[in-house]
């Protein structure tokens, strides 16, 4: 027995350093950091609604090799409020107002290749898988209306890295979703439709009438995209860390005009193996 184990420690070990040798062609990363968004949707208002919110998270996965491949989810909260909370009595009782509520939940994955690489700067074109789903809660005191937003689409991407030097790169990407399956709240919030979408009372099936109320629309009824540039220094083989500013952008005038700006500023931890 103590024989086996020592066999099995040994392999394990030679395992070890084996994949210790390897070309490390996988990153892992989490971020974390703030955001900003200011967004007019005449759906529910005519007001310019901004928050600045600590609560942006992301994770993400990347594959160097002879394709290149990312996987992002990012997740971000805002609670928007035109002026600071204040009481009213409603039927004898007193009641506060609260902020609006913006969850925002984006997922993305991309396939491509490297075209072009120089000594310090390279250049990849991927395609394009893109997710963004939006559940909006506005509070009006009295009475609250809730909607949502989803864009699922087909498009690319360019990405350019620039070697500062052997620890330090620069990053710049731009996405564009040219194909989308878009759904968004009704002109009047909530119609005959809308209230049959929620009359089973179940989350998932919701969301799935309501992405059965969309329509396919290409750039000339939804412009959106995103544009980043990130900062890595590598720490060793194995980490390495960051900072990424993104910037999302969001124009639709279906069924009502809405323009979104979305800022954020992450800070990245990186593992690669």
């Amino acid at each position: 027995m103590k024989y086996k184990l020592a066999i099995i420690l040994i392999q394990l070990v030679s395992a070890l350093f084996h994949a210790q040798g390897q070309d490390l062609k996988n990153n892992i990363s989490f971020n974390t950091g703030v955001g900003y968004i200011m967004r007019q949707d005449l759906i529910f208002s005519p007001f310019i609604h901004k928050d600045f919110a600590p609560i942006n998270v992301g994770l993400r996965y990347e594959r160097k090799s002879k394709y290149y491949q990312t996987a992002d989810i990012r997740y971000s909260s805002f609670n928007p409020i035109l002026k600071d909370s204040y009481e009213y009595r409603d039927n004898g009782k007193n009641n506060t107002t609260t902020p609006h509520h913006f969850t925002i939940i984006d997922i993305d994955y991309s396939f491509g290749k490297e075209i072009r690489k120089r000594e310090k700067l390279s250049t990849i074109i991927s395609g394009l898988f893109s997710m963004d789903i939006q559940s909006l809660n506005y509070s009006y005191g009295r009475s609250s209306s809730f909607g949502y937003h989803s864009v699922i689409g087909l498009g690319g991407m360019i990405r350019q890295e620039y070697n500062i030097n052997d620890r330090s790169k620069i990053t710049g990407q731009f996405a564009l979703p040219l194909f989308n399956w878009f759904s968004r709240s009704p002109y009047l919030v909530n119609d005959d439709e809308f209230i049959e979408n929620t009359f089973s009372h179940s989350g998932i099936k919701t969301f799935l009438a309501f992405l059965g109320d969309g329509q396919l629309v290409t750039l000339n009824k939804l412009q959106t995209f995103d544009l980043s540039l990130s900062y890595c220094f590598t720490l060793n083989k194995r980490w390495n860390v960051g900072t990424t500013y993104l910037f999302e952008f969001i124009h639709t005038n279906e069924p009502q005009t809405l323009i979104s700006f979305k800022n954020s500023l992450f800070i990245s931890t990186n593992y690669k193996f």
